[in-house]
Parts: structure tokens; sequence; C-alpha cells
């Protein structure tokens, strides 16, 4: 699966992307990144799974694309 992190979170994991199969649910992968990328843990983010914004523990699978977003703000 590829992880992609934008805007802030970028900056934070120094990557735009990282790859990896070893987690089975979104809640797995979020503590490993917290783990990995302590200050990750203190900002606000959205995460989409496969391009749809998710808010709950969903199962995941080698071939998806999960995506760290930051709020976005307009004028």
């Amino acid at each position: 699966m590829r992880i992609l992190f934008f805007g802030k979170l970028k900056e934070i994991t120094g990557k735009r992307e990282i790859k990896t199969n070893n987690y089975r649910t979104l809640n797995e992968l979020k503590n490993f990144l917290f783990e990995k990328y302590l200050d990750l843990k203190k900002e606000t983010f959205f995460i989409a799974v496969n391009q749809k914004i998710v808010d709950k523990n969903v199962k995941l699978k080698d071939n998806d694309e999960i995506a760290l977003l930051p709020p976005i703000s307009g004028g």
C-alpha cells in the first residue's frame, strides 16, 4: 500500500510517500505512523483510503492508497 503525505504532514515526515504492506486496519497503520513520526500525533488531518475520506477504522488491502490530508482553508 502507498501512504501519501500532503502539506505540513509532508514536512513532518520528511517524505511525500512511503510504501508498506504490514497493516490490516487503518488503526494499526495510524499507530505505526504516530510512533514513527511523533509530531504527527499533534496534527489534525483527514485520511482518505482510495480517494474516499474515512472517519472510522477500516480494513486495508495491499494495493490501497492512503492519503493523509491536512485541513484546507480558503477564502
